[in-house]
């Protein structure tokens, strides 16, 4: 249990701001089963959470002594860092409890803990797919660190809890949903906003064609009536939906009713440039837009 927290709904309730919504119930029933005391600390430092075996101790208004596990977490951190860390932690934990000193603290042992584990956890639900694909390779060796590669995977959606929220907000304002703890009322209603159009769109017939003003926009229309484009413009109409990570570099694509040219990728998000005026800007990768096809 969270520490001072009695019932699974106190737990639930305690670090729903925390850990990541769908991983929340698993959480919840490994800490009820296994009778553990998480600490959450705002203690900044290099050590993102330690796990401690049983001790002797006695709380307040308890008649008997209590040895209790105890997984102390760096509360700061950005959520999917968080959880990661949890899920680390409690390895040691399983792994104490099978074996107790007699095996080393990040042995094969461990390595297989916590592979394990995270099994509970492997999920797109849980984990941004760019994300996932950093702790598929992380798993091949195992290491006992918090290795660059995913800590920078983990901080492309923020570098801590409140970098994080800032981005999700962006995000959701932009139409698109990732793994989040609970983040609010407000993140709540756009959620549900979001999820209702997506619905909508499902059951909608496929929209009319549109065509756009040509690969120049508008400062093409003007040289083109000027007499400096011989031919007439190309026309685009708009084919499929889809998010933009799954656009080929030097695709035409329409966002918001502007058109843009698909330059690179840089996951988690994409580089596009307006067609009307070269202006490069970066797109989260699960934005979806309008694919556009000459016609």
């Amino acid at each position: 249990m969270v520490a001072g927290l009695r019932t699974d709904r106190d737990v639930a309730r305690a670090l729903k701001p925390f850990i990541i919504a769908e991983a929340l119930p698993v959480v919840v029933e490994m800490l009820r089963k296994d009778g553990v005391r998480v600490s959450l600390s705002n203690a900044k430092g290099r050590t993102l959470g330690y796990y401690m075996p049983p001790r002797r101790k006695v709380f307040p208004r308890m008649t008997a002594s209590v040895a209790l596990h105890t997984i102390s977490l760096q509360i700061d951190l950005n959520p999917y860092a968080l959880l990661f860390v949890f899920v680390h932690e409690w390895a040691h934990l399983l792994t104490q409890k099978q074996y107790g000193s007699e095996v080393y603290p990040h042995g094969k042992e461990w390595k297989r803990n916590f592979k394990d584990l995270f099994k509970s956890f492997h999920s797109p639900r849980i984990f941004p797919s760019d994300v996932l694909a950093v702790i598929d390779e992380y798993f091949k060796k195992t290491s006992r660190y918090f290795e660059s590669d995913l800590a920078e995977a983990c901080e492309r959606y923020g570098k801590d809890r409140q970098a994080f929220a800032r981005n999700y907000m962006r995000l959701l304002k932009a139409g698109v949903v990732i793994p989040a703890p609970d983040m609010g009322p407000e993140a709540r209603r756009l959620v549900e906003a979001i999820r209702g159009k997506e619905a909508g769109e499902v059951r909608r017939k496929p929209e009319s064609v549109h065509v756009s003003s040509g690969p120049y926009g508008s400062a093409g229309r003007d040289i083109a009536e000027k007499g400096n484009v011989g031919e007439s413009q190309e026309k685009w109409r708009e084919a499929e939906t889809v998010k933009i990570s799954e656009v080929a570099p030097g695709t035409r694509i329409r966002m918001e009713n502007v058109d843009y040219e698909v330059v690179e990728k840089l996951p988690p998000f994409v580089s596009v440039r307006k067609t009307d005026d070269g202006q490069r800007v970066r797109v989260h990768g699960l934005v979806k837009v309008r694919r556009l096809e000459k016609g």
